[in-house]
């Protein structure tokens, strides 16, 4: 049994030339917290995540294996961390992205899916396994819908 009832094949993508700006405008207009970043053939380089972004964001020793537990004693303002973020949104997504931490085939049976997201998978890209194209993302979302109401949306 194929997935394709589950995936959503009417996602947004970055290309891996877009601006930390453009991806973040987009996240907020689609209300997500990650994006596949692909190249110029439509092949997924990655994610563009939102905690990777945040992770430039703070001071480096936050961010280490060992880092600080908490930064209550650093009184960074608001103004502040927007001026961090000028400093990169001019810069391609394609310095963000991180390899996802699953990827599925339109062939994946929904099962496998549902057990993916249930172990904390959070958008799962779909990918042609012959040329690695992007063909679609899965999420806990579109999911539901194809249990509730058969996948129309």
């Amino acid at each position: 049994m194929t997935s394709a009832v589950i995936y959503n094949t009417a996602f947004d993508r970055l290309k891996d030339t877009d601006t930390v700006a453009e991806a973040t405008r987009r996240m907020l207009d689609d209300r997500v917290s990650d994006l596949p970043v692909v190249d110029a053939a439509g092949r997924l380089l990655g994610m563009f995540r939102l905690d990777r972004l945040f992770a430039v964001l703070l001071p480096k020793a936050a961010s280490m294996d060992y880092g600080m537990p908490d930064l209550a004693f650093v009184s960074d303002t608001i103004e502040q961390l927007r001026e961090r973020m000028r400093e990169i949104e001019d810069s391609p997504v394609h310095e963000f992205v991180v390899k996802p931490d699953h990827v599925v085939h339109p062939e994946t049976s929904p099962l496998e899916m549902v057990l993916l997201l249930y172990k904390g998978a959070n958008n799962i890209p779909v990918v042609d396994p012959d040329g690695g194209g992007l063909v679609g993302m899965v999420s806990a979302r579109d999911v539901l819908a194809a249990l509730h109401d058969g996948g129309t949306r």
